[in-house]
């Protein structure tokens, strides 16, 4: 009897042992070959140098039965081929399905392209030799994290971090918008919206191990330049962090609506151009990125003993493909472009970053001449029970679309991210797209597909919801 009663009893404990919330974390350095060429400027630049490591860090999250995987990459932006490969080998190294691997890229542009496919040419393997392995590491990432779990609990802490995230889309006193014109342009009529300056800490309290955190935060990682390998502030970030709180605390940092906004401040106090003019003679490559790295480090440092408990619950996700109209080019967008491959530049009425976008090899202008009318994009939501939530968008969403994601979603706390499980372009809001200027003439998807993007998120976040 004494034994019958003993086998009901460890049965009835299964369910509970297994139920035990758990969370891991691995750090993988990712750090490119020099020589190989720098995505994200206008201009080519080849790798000379490494100022600090690129890396790949991985949270692994269980509710006993699911398992989930949240990346970070070092990386301008990861596409859509890269998620075809990058998908299935996570999956067979980890057993994690699809719906719930979660890469996001914080967007440094010191870092390196990516490449993928067949017919490829021989100047460019050495690419595609570090593309597929960084596929390689995202996988090993995912394992490791898995074997690092130990039982955890959930805090969530938020907060703010002034005067480093500012809106780069201006009203000139003419009746344009421009992007970037100038720190001070003196023809700047008002800035386009307004920046969140929110920053959220998610803390995971482990048993036996040290702890990690989230630190989620939005604004363009561009403020190094140059030809040497940087993860940018966002690496400040982590280091700053880590050093500060101590005891071997992990950090993982994610990128949140930052696609009309960069650190250019209008006007800038004597203090900030010290760091500007450091960073262009290279005696600080760094130091306007330090500067980021330490403010935004500091902000999530203030609120990491004040995070509040939360219950922790059944981990699931969503990946879903989602239809967007695509942003094809107008009859005068056509004409300017045939003005250009004649010549005549000087007759079309764009100058700067805007005719370049416009007229480039690779623009969307002239890869969507012929179609098609419209693209899929993965939209990317995980959840861990009733309030926490994380919200992925493949591109670049402008802050109004993460605020409005954040606001409508049901769940307390909405991590919003960036280039998730792919990389489109910009994706500015409805009234941003009327309004014209650089990223819209970028992006790839036309009005209203902000708003779809919001609606897509936005539905399959409460779908998670109810599924707990």
């Amino acid at each position: 009897m004494k034994k019958l009663v003993s086998i009901v009893l460890v049965s009835l404990a299964a369910p509970l042992l297994r139920a035990e919330f758990s969370a891991g974390f691995a750090r993988l350095d990712i750090t490119p070959p020099l020589g190989l060429p720098m995505p994200g400027h206008f201009h080519k630049r080849i790798a000379d140098g490494v100022l600090d490591p690129l890396c790949v860090e991985c949270i692994a999250v269980s509710d006993g039965t699911n398992d989930a995987l949240i990346y970070s990459v070092d990386d301008l932006q990861l596409p859509g081929p890269f998620f075809e490969k990058a998908f299935p080998a996570i999956t067979a190294a980890t057993g994690v399905p699809r719906d719930r691997i979660y890469v996001h890229s914080t967007h440094t542009h010191t870092g390196v392209s990516s490449m993928l496919g067949e017919k490829v040419a021989p100047e460019n393997q050495p690419i595609v030799a570090h593309t597929e392995l960084r596929i390689t590491k995202l996988a090993d990432a995912g394992r490791a994290a898995l074997s690092n779990r130990a039982p955890a609990t959930i805090a969530i802490g938020q907060t703010e971090c002034k005067g480093i995230s500012f809106i780069r889309r201006y009203r000139m006193k003419d009746g344009s918008v421009r992007t970037n014109p100038g720190q001070t342009n003196p023809d700047v009529a008002a800035a386009l919206g307004t920046p969140d300056e929110s920053l959220r800490v998610v803390r995971f309290k482990r048993k036996g191990a040290p702890d990690i955190a989230i630190v989620n935060f939005g604004t363009h990682p561009d403020s190094i330049g140059g030809t040497k390998y940087s993860a940018d502030w966002p690496g400040v970030v982590r280091q700053t962090f880590e050093n500060a709180i101590g005891g071997g605390v992990k950090c993982l940092f994610l990128n949140g609506a930052q696609g009309d906004v960069n650190h250019s401040m209008r006007f800038p106090p004597p203090a900030r151009l010290a760091l500007r003019a450091a960073r262009q003679d290279g005696t600080n490559p760094k130091a306007i990125a330090t500067f980021i790295g330490r403010a935004v480090a500091g902000a999530a440092i203030s609120v990491w003993d004040l995070c509040e408990d939360v219950p922790s619950g059944p981990v699931r996700g969503l990946v879903k493909a989602h239809p967007l109209p695509t942003n094809r080019p107008t009859a005068e967008e056509t004409k300017w472009i045939e003005l250009y491959d004649a010549g005549r530049e000087n007759e079309i009425p764009l100058k700067g970053m805007e005719l370049k976008t416009l007229t480039g090899q690779w623009s969307r202008a002239r890869r969507l001449k012929n179609g098609p009318d419209h693209r899929d994009i993965l939209i990317s939501t995980l959840a861990i029970g009733d309030v926490l939530a994380f919200a992925g968008v493949p591109g670049e969403p402008y802050v109004d679309i993460g605020r409005a994601i954040k606001t409508q979603s049901p769940f307390a706390t909405t991590i919003i991210s960036c280039l998730t499980n792919g990389s489109h372009g910009y994706f500015p809001s409805t009234q941003a797209h009327q309004e014209g200027g650089y990223e819209g003439l970028s992006a790839w998807f036309a009005a209203p597909a902000g708003d779809m993007i919001i609606a897509a998120s936005v539905t399959q976040l409460k779908e998670l919801q109810g599924k707990n």
